[in-house]
């Protein structure tokens, strides 16, 4: 026999609490994930990006713990709810708090689960939010599901919610091993007017969680009016145009990325240049303990030392997955820090500075750290 401790078919009033502050945590962590995600709102948000991410961190284990606490504790009797209003929050819900802890542990898990995981994440977000605004309109509307059918009324009961959350569980198990932009991609294919011949998003190039910049748009420049200068603490400072760039024996290496947000890219095959070919060009002094880099943007600076920019992962490159860098990805030249987070990566690099003194990056100026090992 169930003890009850309100009045038959009532909700308790903390349980009713407690489901409007779930939804307003909801829409908090959504609002707080489109500002770290969308490149639109990135920009603008720089200064705050740090204390954003802690809050959504903060946001997310409090949206789980009030997703779960109705069920820890004795649930109504007499009170019987819509099976959608009881199974899908769950069944979304679920997944989507397991895919954000995966990209909050970051780097621990492999980059290809971490990779997916984001991905799902993002469209696990969307159902439960649309779902949310159909249950609003149908509550403000006053509708009521008839009892009987796939959509009716249920007791809510401990063994419907373990049911509910196990396949949540089994759910998030699955979807962190596929990938599903393969998914959009073969149905595209398997589409009407689908056509055979290659196109941009069929060439290999894998697409990354987003793309960002620190100024207003993506800066752009013409390959011949294009030159990388090479100075400060050196015998012989250079200014490379893109040919000389070109004509340097060309390096490659595959390595995960990984954006300090939480989403990685397995496996990125670059091809560029490495920082020693530099170093034999201008010969820089004895003096020279960092390499500061500088971006076309005007505004993105990075910073490592000496013995951080020749580690041998680290490199100039002008391409990624078989093709010429994009707009967005840095064209045409951009450092890679494998071993860093990717805002150490500057993009649209245009000068390389060895110096005695290291400069404030501009991320670090924001409050991220100097120091970015995975």
């Amino acid at each position: 026999m169930r003890i009850q401790w309100f009045k038959h078919g009532t909700w308790p009033k903390w349980l009713v609490g407690l489901h409007h502050y779930t939804i307003a945590s909801f829409i908090l962590l959504t609002a707080s994930g489109m500002a770290l995600y969308l490149p639109a709102v990135h920009a603008p948000l720089i200064p705050y990006l740090p204390i954003i991410y802690r809050i959504h961190i903060l946001l997310g284990l409090i949206f789980a713990i009030t997703l779960i606490t109705p069920f820890l504790r004795i649930l109504p009797k007499g009170r019987r709810i819509w099976k959608f209003d009881w199974t899908l929050p769950i069944l979304l819900g679920v997944p989507l708090v397991a895919t954000g802890i995966f990209l909050w542990g970051g780097t621990v898990l492999p980059a290809t689960i971490t990779s997916h995981a984001f991905s799902w994440h993002g469209w696990l977000t969307i159902g439960l939010g649309a779902w949310i605004l159909i249950h609003a309109f149908y509550k403000a509307l006053g509708i009521r599901p008839n009892a009987a059918g796939v959509a009716g009324r249920v007791d809510p009961e401990r063994r419907l919610f373990l049911r509910s959350a196990g396949m949540g569980a089994l759910g998030t198990l699955a979807i962190t091993f596929i990938d599903p932009i393969s998914i959009v991609r073969a149905l595209h294919a398997a589409g009407p007017g689908a056509s055979s011949s290659p196109t941009a998003n069929a060439r290999g190039v894998q697409r990354f969680g987003a793309y960002y910049t620190v100024v207003n748009g993506y800066p752009s420049m013409a390959l011949d009016a294009y030159r990388l200068r090479v100075d400060g603490d050196v015998t012989s400072a250079k200014t490379l145009s893109w040919s000389q760039i070109k004509s340097l024996t060309p390096y490659s290496e595959v390595k995960d990325f990984h954006c300090v947000t939480g989403w990685s890219v397995p496996n990125v095959h670059w091809r560029g240049i490495h920082l020693s070919q530099l170093v034999r060009l201008v010969e820089p002094t004895s003096r020279v303990k960092y390499v500061n880099f500088y971006s076309f943007d005007g505004a993105y600076t990075e910073s490592l030392s000496l013995s951080e920019a020749l580690d041998p992962s680290v490199l100039l490159a002008y391409e990624m997955d078989g093709q010429p860098l994009e707009q967005a990805q840095g064209a045409p030249l951009r450092l890679v820090v494998p071993k860093m987070y990717g805002y150490k990566s500057i993009k649209w690099l245009n000068r390389v500075e060895f110096s005695d003194k290291p400069i404030t990056g501009y991320w670090e100026h924001y409050g991220y750290p100097n120091e970015a090992y995975l």
